[in-house]
């Protein structure tokens, strides 16, 4: 029940009046504001949107959810958009539409709307967000297909979504994971503190680390501490051959390395000197060194 007036609000959000709006067993309820109705539809003429950034639903939520459905209805439409003649696709509210199904329903109530491809992404991304209902993974892929598909840059995300640039930057990592650790955080077996420990890694000891992580119930500091093993504090830099070779750093020193590089997800090294030192913070280009900076000091909302 809950989580369904939940939905609403989500919903509510992008169309206000649309959580409310009462559906009706009319071919069509036109709503006051143009370009949208409300509508029961036959649950047969909708099909899912092959690109929502969810794949994984429970079994055990969708069937509590659809014996919820089969005593008091669907406390609110789901978002749909017109694709053929009478033909429909989910833009909104699939986990509803399913649980309905299941529940043996006919019909749903139906908010039918015109919206473009980048539009219903952004819409069941968001949707889904507020609800924290996508794994990282989906999250990230999500992400990943505004930018490739429809053009959208890391700060039009950042606007649109109330995301911060290096929160999208973190999330686009996990996707160069191996496939089977990516599998491992879509399964909720590894979290995302734990896949960005291991995104720097090569993808053999990457998979090696998250096998070890899932099974000794790892936690994302050991993750660190291991990666930090394989990726040694001090890297070899570039520096003319009379200048005095790195020292090794007191343990101390190291760990806060460690702490920091994962933190920024760069290249990190500690100089310390006989009073004070240096940190000497490596980024790749442009758009990395305003993560970076975005990291440190993000600019106030």
């Amino acid at each position: 029940m809950s989580k369904q007036r939940g939905l609403g609000r989500g919903l509510g959000a992008f169309f206000p009046g649309a959580a409310a709006a009462p559906a009706t067993h009319a071919a069509a309820d036109d709503a006051a504001s143009g370009g949208q109705r409300v509508a029961m539809l036959a649950i047969d003429s909708i099909a899912p949107n092959p690109n929502q950034p969810r794949r994984a639903f429970d079994a055990a939520e969708l069937e509590a959810l659809s014996q919820s459905i089969r005593a008091n209805g669907v406390l609110s439409p789901i978002l749909v958009r017109s694709k053929a003649r009478d033909t429909y696709e989910i833009v909104a509210g699939e986990r509803r539409w399913r649980a309905t199904r299941l529940a043996g329903l006919a019909e749903i109530p139906a908010l039918v709307r015109d919206v473009d491809d980048p539009h219903a992404l952004e819409i069941a991304l968001v949707e889904n967000l507020q609800r924290t209902d996508l794994n990282p993974i989906e999250e990230a892929a999500g992400y990943r297909q505004l930018i490739d598909d429809h053009g959208f840059t890391h700060d039009t995300l950042s606007q649109r979504l109330g995301k911060a640039r290096p929160t999208l930057a973190n999330a686009l990592r996990l996707l160069s994971l191996p496939d089977s650790v990516q599998a491992m955080v879509r399964d909720r077996g590894l979290s995302a503190g734990h896949a960005r420990a291991l995104a720097a890694l090569s993808p053999q000891r990457a998979e090696e680390l998250a096998r070890a992580a899932v099974d000794r119930g790892l936690s994302v500091r050991d993750v660190e501490r291991l990666a930090s093993a394989v990726t040694p504090a001090r890297r070899k830099q570039t520096l003319p051959r009379t200048a005095r070779p790195a020292i090794e750093l007191p343990p101390d020193l190291a760990e806060i390395e460690t702490r920091l590089r994962f933190a920024l997800a760069t290249r990190v090294a500690i100089h310390p000197a006989a009073a004070g030192g240096s940190i000497e913070i490596r980024y790749a280009g442009d758009e990395e060194l305003q993560r970076i900076v975005d990291t440190i000091c993000p600019e106030e909302s």
